[in-house]
């Protein structure tokens, strides 16, 4: 999407949106300023030097950090005056819920006695509990096109098969172009096979595509189910293999295998489906892994019924290969941002301003795992989903990226119009209205994008809701999932400023007379 700038949302303001135009703001403006400037550096940097240093230890989803960290939020809503609305546990402010955590303790594949191992040479989708002796069967890229279909002839039926995952631009028609690793494993599975070993283009390809996950998969995939091994041997099962090590120990020499592979391209000549004989011996283990979201509740006054919604993920990824990820702008900025508001809605209410309707403050567990604490939230609701008027979600606005080096102070703005015609054009009055010096950006508010960040952060469990979100963000950064992420990096002041504008809008959304409609349906839910 073309990126627009607070000027540009003005214009089109002006040019092209009437209900934008014929909007009022509802707020006492001199009210929301005063407690809008209560948000303040210096607080922010309190919380967070807390929050994302050493001892929390990188705030992994079950770990120790975690539950300090959900302890610390937990007591600063306490001393904020905020209700815990979890009536069933002892910790009223803790909805909490299991995660079990699968991990192998042993994963390889052998052949003329010789070994392929775990993440040195093997990368596994998925949990395989397998211990035998099998076939697998060679069909050169794996495609089925009016080119080419390698399949042509192959006795593959319950065997395994082994091709290239990056076919060649010639050897496809145009629209199999994005065919990727998950379309030819469905492929290999609709054709028969039991099973798809994968070999990257070059060894230096595969070190590339798993050193990022590797961490991840040695630490054990988390999942609301205990994974169940009997049923592993009956699914399809998908392994990523380093190509060097793979057909040495097929007894191949890689040169001539190479030589063979290019002769594929040559229209008509399929791939010799040739087989070999090989072992797998997969083993996992899986642990209960308790886990909590921290919830916070202050009650509104005539429309308490109406709940919003102000959401930041407090987990990260912990320490990995002996470092601590620190975690501070992801999100350990988004959960001081969050507890900096808890603060200032807690003063306008002391002092007899208190929201019309209820607030729900919610720091989630399990983000880094795939949404996991949101997700679970939005399966099994404090506050029904149809009594919340909206999202607003806060992940990473203490940094920029390299697009705005030299404009530091902005924020990408996602999801605002996806659902609510209303809750896009409150949100540009409000950015208009308190915070004129900061540039809202949409480049990423697009379905679409390839980044799918719409679809990459807690909010997005709420939209499949049909409840209407705003996502703050600032985009990634050198130090994104790394232990580089420091307390030292953050921009305090724009991430003050940020914050700032999370408050004007979640101020003007729970005092307005009417909550946000709905007048959009997402028929793009993935």
């Amino acid at each position: 999407m073309k990126k627009i700038t607070l000027i540009g949302a003005a214009f089109s303001l002006f040019f092209g949106t009437v209900s934008a135009q014929e909007l009022e703001l509802e707020s006492d403006a001199t009210l929301l300023k005063k407690y809008m400037s209560t948000i303040t550096e210096a607080e922010l940097k309190d919380h967070l030097s807390i929050i994302a240093s050493d001892e929390y230890e990188g705030r992994e989803t079950g770990e120790r950090g975690q539950k300090m960290a959900a302890d610390y939020i937990a007591k600063y809503f306490l001393s904020q005056g905020l209700v815990g609305p979890v009536k069933d546990n002892p910790n009223p402010y803790f909805q909490q819920f299991d995660l079990y955590s699968s991990k192998y303790s042993r994963f390889d594949i052998t052949a003329n006695n010789k070994k392929v191992e775990l993440f040195d040479d093997l990368f596994p989708y998925g949990n395989f509990s397998l211990n035998k002796d099998t076939e697998v069967v060679f069909v050169g890229y794996g495609d089925s096109t009016s080119k080419m279909d390698d399949y042509a002839n192959a006795d593959i039926k319950g065997k395994g098969v082994v091709f290239y995952q990056n076919s060649p631009e010639e050897y496809l028609e145009e629209d199999d172009k994005a065919k990727g690793l998950r379309q030819k494993a469905r492929l290999a599975a609709e054709k028969g096979a039991a099973f798809a070993i994968i070999l990257s283009d070059s060894d230096e390809e595969y070190l590339t595509q798993t050193k990022r996950y590797a961490s991840f998969l040695k630490k054990g995939k988390l999942s609301f189910k205990k994974p169940d091994s009997s049923k592993e041997e009956k699914s399809f099962g998908v392994i990523l293999a380093k190509p060097s090590t793979f057909i040495a120990m097929l007894n191949k020499d890689e040169a001539k295998w190479n030589k063979m592979i290019q002769k594929n391209l040559k229209k008509g000549n399929r791939p010799a489906h040739e087989s070999f004989n090989i072992s797998i011996n997969a083993e996992y283990s899986t642990r209960r892994v308790p886990t909590e979201n921290v919830l916070g509740f202050m009650e509104g006054t005539d429309l308490k019924d109406e709940v919003l919604v102000i959401s930041a993920h407090y987990d990260h990824v912990g320490i990995i290969n002996g470092e601590i990820h620190n975690g501070a702008d992801d999100d350990g900025s988004g959960t001081t941002g969050l507890l900096e508001l808890v603060n200032a809605f807690s003063q306008a209410k002391k002092e007899g301003h208190g929201p019309r309707r209820s607030i729900l403050f919610m720091t989630v567990t399990g983000e880094e795992k795939g949404l996991l604490g949101s997700e679970y939230y939005s399966e099994n609701p404090i506050y029904s989903m149809e009594q919340t008027i909206a999202d607003l979600n806060i992940d990473m606005i203490g940094r920029g990226d390299a697009d705005h080096k030299d404009n530091p102070n902005f924020v990408y703005t996602i999801g605002s119009d996806m659902l609510s015609t209303d809750l896009h054009n409150i949100h540009l009055e409000v950015s208009k209205t308190f915070k004129p010096d900061l540039t809202i950006d949409y480049t990423y508010n697009d379905k679409n994008d390839p980044n799918r960040y719409y679809y990459r952060s807690d909010h997005y469990n709420f939209a499949k809701h049909n409840v209407p979100v705003i996502f703050y963000f600032n985009g990634t950064h050198e130090d994104y999932h790394q232990p580089t992420d420091t307390v030292d990096k953050i921009q305090f002041k724009e991430m003050a400023n940020r914050a700032q504008l999370v408050f004007a809008t979640a101020w003007e959304l729970s005092n307005r007379e009417k909550a946000p409609v709905v007048d959009k349906t997402d028929t793009n839910q993935k």
